[in-house]
């Protein structure tokens, strides 16, 4: 990483895991006592279903019928939240 990084390390950790197995715990602890920001895709895909966007219609569609949102619109939501964090610097 620092052959690619360099000085400028990303500061970003995923937490990769099955569902109920403890993911949304650890983060609320490293919210708490580290001062991160917790993003989860999960929670960007239900909130965005919840506004009733069409973004949102079409993600409920694809989830209701049991298929996985594209990683482009993931990568999306994901990049939209980190924009919204004013400690983070923005994202091209």
């Amino acid at each position: 990483a620092d052959n690619v990084l360099g000085q400028n390390p990303a500061h970003i950790v995923l937490i990769i895991n099955g569902p109920g197995l403890g993911k949304g715990l650890l983060c609320d602890h490293l919210v708490d006592e580290c001062g991160v920001a917790h993003i989860s895709s999960g929670n960007l895909l239900h909130d965005k279903v919840a506004c009733y966007t069409p973004l949102g219609k079409e993600c409920a569609k694809i989830m209701t019928h049991g298929d996985l949102v594209s990683s482009a619109t993931i990568t999306t939501l994901v990049t939209c939240r980190m924009q919204e964090l004013p400690w983070l610097p923005l994202i091209p």
